[in-house]
């Protein structure tokens, strides 16, 4: 009896494994809008104005362009597992960053988008992990809604 209960036991374990694979990530299509860049390494970015948010904006082809701090510049996103992307083929303007802190964005932010991310999308954030730096997006809409709520 006590062989039964263990065999009858051990199906729902085998039939678990035999369940399709969830997909984590999400669809390339999920990225397709304009990001703005929201935090580095988990600092606030602080622009004053009127100087220009770093952001990206990209499209049904996945080709990106934006600004970076001082410069604008533009690539092809490259995506793969799902959850793995860079930004390949990247030009950029080359405009002087005269403040420090835009230049130090700028640096690890194109930096960042060059390497391989780990990337998540969770509530409307965007987040990019690589071997060195986080940065953190947000839909364009989205933060300019914040702006407006906290005038």
């Amino acid at each position: 009896m006590k062989k039964w209960l263990i065999a009858l036991s051990a199906i729902p374990l085998i039939l678990m494994g035999c369940e399709a694979d969830v997909t984590q990530g999400f669809s390339e299509k999920n990225l397709q809008q304009s990001w703005v860049l929201t935090k580095v390494d988990g600092k606030n970015i602080l622009i004053a104005e009127p100087r220009t948010v770093p952001g990206m904006a990209i499209d049904a082809d996945l080709k990106v362009s934006g600004f970076s701090g001082c410069n604008r510049f533009f690539g092809q996103l490259e995506v793969t597992d799902g959850n793995k992307l860079r930004l390949n083929g990247m030009g950029s303007t080359k405009m002087i960053c005269i403040q420090d802190d835009q230049a130090t964005v700028e640096a690890i932010m194109t930096q960042s988008l060059q390497a391989w991310n780990n990337a998540a999308l969770e509530n409307n954030i965007l987040t990019l992990t690589s071997e060195q730096h986080i940065l953190t997006f947000m839909p364009e809409e989205i933060t300019e809604d914040n702006e407006e709520v906290q005038q």
